[in-house]
């Protein structure tokens, strides 16, 4: 089942236009959104969340559209922005007991158990919080309600690698029971490495890919070449080009590459540079 789907989704800016945006969100699953700043990533998951309305093209919830829903179906879907939307003079205290009224499925001892989990101090001011403990108490919200997918914009940003993994453990624990899914927008690609099950990468507001990362990581691979040996190979293997002082490295698709041509493996990061230096043959 499609929990989030989006169909041909667009949204014209005086300088940006979001074309065409198709894919969806799974159950089960975890799908990592990539791309350089301004590719559309913030577009997307605004519209996603209601709070911006595109000009064209569709968005549905457990096949229901976006702006069809009631309050109790909205709910089901947890945000955590990256400016948190947290009311800063509150202490977290009050925060709970606020919530308690506004969400039907508030948990208090499961928010208060993340909160001692992140050692959170209760009694101040939320103002006076570190980004990194804004950000986690944003997500201790978004754990503490019954959902069906989390929607989450740079949530590891400003933490340190401890916390991090702690985050992307709990990530992979709320999908374990197969009906849950997560959306999440990061830079940090090494996080989207070890927790998504599917990748769509922005371009400029297009869909450059949408595939199983292991796929990803598996078809492409990275080459080093002298300018020379271009015209020798596939184009259709050739995908992106940089030209470096030295010679050109290729993103290519490796089945398609000469068996004894030497390569890196491919990450994620290379797929945002290629994508976003490189040049088509």
């Amino acid at each position: 089942m499609k929990i989030v789907e989006l169909k041909n989704v667009c949204k014209q800016y005086s300088e940006f236009n979001l074309k065409n945006i198709s894919f969806s969100i799974p159950e089960g699953v975890v799908v990592g959104l990539v791309g350089e700043n301004g590719a559309g990533k913030s577009t997307i998951i605004k519209s996603i969340i209601n709070a911006i309305h595109p000009d064209s093209g569709q968005i549905f919830f457990k096949g229901k559209e976006i702006n069809t829903l009631s309050k109790s179906e909205r709910q089901k879907i947890g945000v955590v922005l990256d400016d948190t939307g947290l009311p800063l003079e509150l202490n977290i205290n009050t925060l709970d007991k606020v919530l308690k009224n506004i969400y039907s499925t508030w948990h208090s001892d499961k928010f208060n158990s993340y909160v001692n989990k992140f050692n959170l101090p209760k009694k101040q001011s939320i103002k006076s919080f570190s980004k990194g403990m804004k950000m986690q108490l944003a997500l201790a919200v978004a754990f503490s309600y019954d959902n069906d997918v989390l929607i989450l914009d740079e949530p590891t940003s400003g933490l340190d690698p401890v916390v991090r993994d702690e985050i992307l453990s709990m990530l992979y624990d709320y999908i374990q029971d197969g009906k849950k899914s997560v959306l999440i927008s990061s830079h940090i690609t090494s996080d989207l490495e070890k927790l998504c099950d599917y990748i769509v990468y922005l371009h400029k507001g297009k869909i450059e890919l949408d595939e199983e990362k292991d796929k990803i990581l598996e078809k492409y691979a990275v080459y080093g070449i002298e300018e020379k040996i271009l015209k020798e190979l596939d184009k259709n293997a050739i995908v992106k080009i940089l030209r470096r002082s030295y010679g050109l490295d290729l993103l290519a698709i490796k089945k398609l590459m000469p068996a004894n041509f030497e390569y890196r493996p491919v990450k994620l990061e290379d797929i945002m540079l290629f994508y976003s230096k490189g040049e088509n043959i």
